[in-house]
Parts: C-alpha cells; structure tokens; sequence
C-alpha cells in the first residue's frame, strides 16, 4: 500500500505539473492597445496650442504663428498625410494658405484648391482622401482646415472630421486674437512714425533735409516701397520736392499724372489693382521705374488750399493699400502742410 501511495502521489504529483506546464499553452486572448480616443486628440490640441501661444513672442503670436502650430500638432497626433489651414485676406478676401503640413506632394495642391471650392457651399468637406470644416468668425466663412487621409492615421477619417469639428470654434477664436494682437502692434508702431514724422517737421533741419525725412518716416508708416512728394512751384507747376523709399534710388525726377489729377480736383485717390488701372500707363511717371501694383495719392493742404501732393507706391508685403492707408497718409499730409506753410512764413520774415 504504501507503494501504491507513492505511485499515486507520484502519478498525482506528474500530473499536476503537467497541468501545470500546460497552462501557458492555452490560447489567450491578446489585449491589442485601444485606439487614441477623440477627447484625448482634443485635448492634446488645445493644450499645446495654448502652451505656444502663451509661451510665444513676435510672430509666434501671429496668425501664421499659431496656424503652424496647429497643422503641426494636427499631423503628429492623428498621422494623417497632409493637412492645410486656409485663412480668407480682410483685404483681397482671397482665402491664403497660413501653414500646411504633410506631404509635399503637387496634387496635394490641388486637392486643397479643390476643398476651397466645396468649402464655399458646405460646413464640412466629404470627398474621397479630402475632408475638412470651415472656420467661422461672425457668422461668415473665414477660413478651412482640411486634411488628407492617409494609411497610418490613427483614427478613421470621419472622426478625424468630428474632432476638427469640435475644435474649430476654439481654433478660429484663437486666430482672430492673434489677428488682433498683430493689428494692435502695427497700429502702436504706426503712431510711433506719426510721430516720428511730426518731430522731423517741426526740427532745425533745413528744408530739403526736413521734407526727405519726413516722406521716408511716411512711407515707412504704410510700408511702401517709395514715395514723393509733390510741391506746386510759384508758376502753378506740380514738381517732384522729395522722394524716398527701397524702390526710389536711381530716380531724380519724376511726373505723376495721377499726383496731378489728385492737385487739381483736392480728392485723394487710392489704386489695388495697378495692372489693370486704365491710368497707369507703361513707361510713365512711377511705371517708367517700376511696375505699380497698388497706389495712394493725397493731397497736401495749407488751410484750405492745396500745395502739393504726397504720394507712395506699392505695399512691401504685395497687398494692396487699403482705405486706412490713405486716412492716415491723408493725416500725415496735413502736417506736411503745416510745415511747408510755416517754412514759408519764415522764408518770407527773413526775406523782409
């Protein structure tokens, strides 16, 4: 019996172990990671947009700043192929590519230009690769963001869509801040010439010296390539007084027929699109040296009376000069016409 038991314990003992050994041989179920959920890629966004942003200067802060932040952040967390971020101009209201990501393939070009079509009808893009929403600012269309879907991506694409959904208020709120702080900055660096300009005016300096000044301090104001200004001569002649700007070396005289016009009826005229103006004519005045795209003339006023005309040409950043151009260039001539109207004053003390 007693052998009996050891065999049985031995028999008990074997077969525990091989149930033993055993047990990892059976199939289990494999635990495959879970998928990134959408809460958490809008999260994601919104805490690392709001980390650049917060942490960022100059053009960080900028709309283009916080759109390659965006296309970035969008590419890395959901692997898509591609993604673009379009804005519409408050000027040209043309819809501007900001940033843009992914592939740099050429057709991935045109699948945009194809998105900005079907933006204009619907909230959301749905075409095959391509899905994107658009960005709402005041209950109009303000700009898309689109991506192309790709095989890696870590969500299907119509989640994809959800999220951008989800995001864009907070996205088109956040470019419209950005938007604002780079209009505060241009606005205080603009007072900042204004001043600039009045200071030069009212100085030592002589006369010729004082209105060069003055005109550069002007076309930097709106951010032009050159600028003149026109005084009328004693004889009632429109003649070149100054000139100034990038684009304005090499010339020593120049005749602007729209300076002239703008002397004759007091009223200042504003050209966008030089090109195609009827009063731009190829190798006069301005086009003799350059080709003008955008324009402002103004006229200079002593009182009531028109002395002289000041006048810039074409943008550096190539937009067009908008209506604020000319108020403020329309500012700025009056103090012009303050101090050719004091020059004149002591030209005429001395003289007697």
């Amino acid at each position: 019996m007693a052998v009996a038991r050891r065999k049985v314990g031995r028999t008990t003992r074997k077969t525990t172990s091989k149930n033993t050994l055993a047990a990892p041989r059976r199939k289990v179920a494999v635990r495959k990671p879970s998928p990134i959920g959408e809460d958490r890629l809008l999260r994601a966004l919104q805490l690392g947009l709001f980390n650049t942003v917060s942490s960022a200067e100059g053009e960080g802060r900028s709309p283009i700043g916080v759109a390659a932040v965006f296309v970035q952040l969008f590419l890395q967390l959901t692997k898509v192929q591609a993604v673009a971020l379009y804005v519409r101009d408050e000027q040209t209201r043309e819809m501007t590519c900001l940033a843009e990501a992914g592939s740099s393939d050429p057709s991935v070009t045109e699948l945009w230009q194809e998105g900005l079509k079907k933006s204009e009808q619907n909230a959301q893009i749905v075409s095959g690769e391509l899905h994107g929403v658009r960005l709402h600012r005041i209950g109009r269309l303000d700009g898309v963001v689109m991506f192309r879907a790709g095989k890696s991506q870590r969500l299907p694409s119509r989640k994809l869509l959800s999220l951008l959904t989800s995001v864009e208020p907070w996205l088109a709120v956040l470019l419209d801040h950005a938007r604002l702080t780079v209009k505060y900055a241009a606005k205080i660096l603009r007072i900042q010439h204004m001043e600039q300009v009045s200071d030069i005016l009212n100085s030592s300096l002589a006369e010729d010296e004082k209105l060069r000044r003055a005109l550069d301090a002007a076309v930097r104001l709106v951010e032009a390539e050159a600028g003149a200004l026109f005084l009328v001569a004693t004889d009632g002649t429109l003649n070149l007084s100054a000139i100034g700007g990038e684009r304005s070396s090499g010339l020593t005289s120049l005749q602007s027929t729209i300076a002239a016009g703008v002397y004759r009826t007091g009223q200042a005229v504003l050209i966008t699109q030089g090109r195609q103006d009827p009063r731009l004519v190829a190798g006069q005045g301005w086009q003799a040296a350059l080709s003008v795209a955008s324009l402002v003339s103004v006229p200079v006023r002593m009182g009531a009376k028109a002395v002289g005309v000041l006048e810039v040409v074409n943008r550096r950043s190539g937009k067009p000069f908008s209506n604020w151009d000319v108020l403020e260039l329309a500012s700025l001539s009056n103090q012009f016409g303050l101090a050719i109207d004091n020059l004149r004053r002591g030209a005429g003390g001395n003289r007697g």
